[in-house]
């Protein structure tokens, strides 16, 4: 069978929330079919060891279908890893959400929360989001069965856990932080608002708090970090590269040369066509900027996609071809066909190492924050052109789903519910935002303090949810300050709540 590559949604799902790219499904899913990853299908327990826990071993909770219909006691069950190693009854949890993608035991060692735990001798727990990983619902994901899929079913999910999971660890008394990045950084400090009672605090790392339809500012962040990270050859190579392209497109030989540079698996069919293939190559540098330096050794990285941009001997055209005929890793063809794009999304398997697992992150984009990366900004501010517009992902959502969103409408109601990016002492206390400058969801996010409980951290020189990873010696100083601060505001919000309880049982 022929190999090709495939790209769902090039843009949107590289970088939206995303912790996952659609590039690295693909080639996750070649390694499965040659053998060189073992899946392990071991059964879970349902029930916490009467001993020591194994912190590598998933454990399984028997959850709510629907926390808002007393009507319907139907249950699922949802996974999720802790470790005790280092804790007391009645110390205090690390509470961990997970988000739009599947979690490990290794994130018990490779987020910096892991290290925090055994200094504030804390329990740490990882709880995985309904409908992502081995945490599902339902049967499939038909669009009737999405009907759970919302941040307000996955906050309840969070709050019934907890209190289920102190009391099954014989300790009412322990204080609770919350802690993600990314849509779970939404998760964290909305659970911190919403179920004040059930947590004492929480750590917001790169949130897109603020719900956005049109997200054209993603592009313009990604602009400005190529240019002063990357120099701007960089920003003039893509730039000029992408307007002969943009011409090309607008007449049948220039489609034809295109296909023939870029080796596309079939000719361009519509206009649907040439917004997916925009999409995939503005997606490349959306990730490259988004996950800039997390990954030692990785090549999708500002410097090196830059330098090699740099390098280019020839025209800013042949140049970026080129690199990203390299950088894409096509295997026998590029797909930029919009049908397949909607065959990949409509697929409704429930499948841990399916490429096609986005469908659960796109319908939250389309029935809860849009979060669309476009180019609807004008293209003065950014060098990705202007063939990737918004109608592209709102009929996406259409062809999809079967059936139209009220995106604008479902968004500002969110804004409404959670307070957006606009909050005070009155919606809720000890928050921390922490974002990186590099990041283009900061620009959804809060990065300045709004008051003495609602705080934020702005790092310098730091990309998407960096906060949360153990920095080595090559992370910014920036990133080690912060982390320390993050640290001692850990440690203030404990020793607070210690001196609160204390009053109370006098």
């Amino acid at each position: 069978m022929k190999r090709v590559f495939v790209v769902l949604v090039a843009a949107a799902l590289v970088a939206a929330a995303q912790a996952f790219s659609l590039t690295s499904y693909i080639r996750l899913q070649n390694k499965l079919a040659h053998g060189d990853i073992q899946i392990n299908n071991q059964i879970v327990s349902e029930a916490l060891p009467a001993g020591g826990n194994d912190p590598q071993s998933p454990h399984l909770f028997e959850q709510k279908l629907d926390h808002f219909n007393h009507q319907d006691d139907r249950t699922w069950r949802q996974q999720f890893y802790y470790n005790d190693s280092n804790w007391r009854p009645n110390g205090p949890i690390f509470f961990q959400l997970g988000g739009e993608s599947s979690v490990w035991s290794s994130w018990q060692s490779g987020m910096q929360i892991g290290q925090w735990a055994p200094t504030f001798g804390a329990l740490y727990v990882i709880l995985e989001h309904r409908y992502y990983g081995f945490s599902w619902p339902t049967n499939n994901t038909e669009t009737e069965n999405l009907q759970w899929l919302s941040t307000e079913q996955a906050l309840a999910d969070a709050a019934y856990f907890i209190q289920w999971f102190k009391q099954n660890m014989s300790s009412p008394d322990s204080p609770v932080i919350t802690f993600g990045g990314s849509y779970s950084g939404n998760l964290a400090a909305w659970l911190r608002l919403k179920y004040p009672h059930v947590t004492i605090a929480a750590v917001a790392s790169s949130a897109p708090v603020l719900a956005v339809v049109d997200f054209y500012q993603y592009v313009q962040v990604v602009d400005r970090s190529l240019s002063v990270l990357g120099g701007s050859v960089c920003d003039s190579v893509i730039r000029n590269a992408t307007q002969e392209i943009q011409t090309l497109l607008k007449i049948a030989d220039g489609q034809q040369q295109l296909a023939k540079l870029f080796n596309w698996c079939s000719p361009i069919r519509n206009t649907r066509d040439i917004n997916t293939f925009m999409s995939i190559l503005m997606g490349a540098w959306e990730g490259a900027v988004q996950y800039n330096g997390e990954s030692p050794g990785s090549k999708s990285n500002i410097d090196y996609m830059c330098g090699q941009l740099e390098k280019g001997a020839s025209t800013p055209l042949k140049t970026y071809i080129n690199f990203m005929n390299e950088h894409l890793d096509p295997f026998d063809c590029l797909n930029i066909s919009y049908v397949h794009v909607v065959e990949g999304l409509s697929r409704t398997v429930n499948d841990i190492y399916s490429p096609y697992t986005g469908r659960h992150w796109f319908y939250q984009t389309c029935s809860e924050f849009g979060y669309y990366q476009t180019t609807d900004g004008g293209d003065a501010a950014q060098p990705f052109g202007n063939l990737v517009p918004l109608e592209y992902w709102l009929g996406l959502c259409k062809d999809v789903f079967g059936r139209p969103f009220e995106t604008f409408r479902l968004a500002a109601e969110k804004n409404l519910y959670y307070g957006g990016n606009n909050l005070d002492s009155g919606d809720g206390t000890n928050v921390l935002f922490v974002n990186g400058n590099v990041d283009p969801w900061s620009a959804l996010s809060i990065t300045e303090s709004l008051d003495d409980s609602l705080t934020a951290i702005f790092i310098n020189g730091t990309a998407h949810c960096a906060d949360m990873l153990v920095a080595d010696k090559t992370s910014p100083v920036g990133l080690v300050d912060a982390q320390t601060k993050i640290g001692e505001q850990i440690g203030s919000w404990l020793v607070k709540h210690r001196k609160r309880m204390a009053q109370r049982r006098k």
